[in-house]
């Protein structure tokens, strides 16, 4: 098993936080019912339904910049 797939980032110049068991326990549910976990975090125009995906916050408030509108900023999570 990798570091990613355990919950800790396989770069040694970021520190990892390790998932709990339960929350690996969860995830793993969720992927035997076919949902699965989002790891970019979205940015949805709530009017258009426009959807962005970034890697990281900084480069999701870079994007809304500027931005005239609803948009809704969803941390990583379940998939939609």
């Amino acid at each position: 098993m990798s570091g990613e797939e355990n919950g800790v980032s396989d770069d040694p110049g970021l520190m990892g936080k390790k998932k709990s068991r339960l929350r690996q326990e969860v995830e793993e549910t969720l992927v035997q019912h076919g949902i699965s976990i989002e790891r970019r975090i979205s940015i949805i125009n709530l009017e258009t339904k426009e959807s962005h995906y970034f890697d990281d916050y900084a480069q999701a408030m870079q994007f809304l910049k500027g931005k005239k509108g609803r948009w809704y900023l969803a941390t990583p999570g379940i998939r939609r």
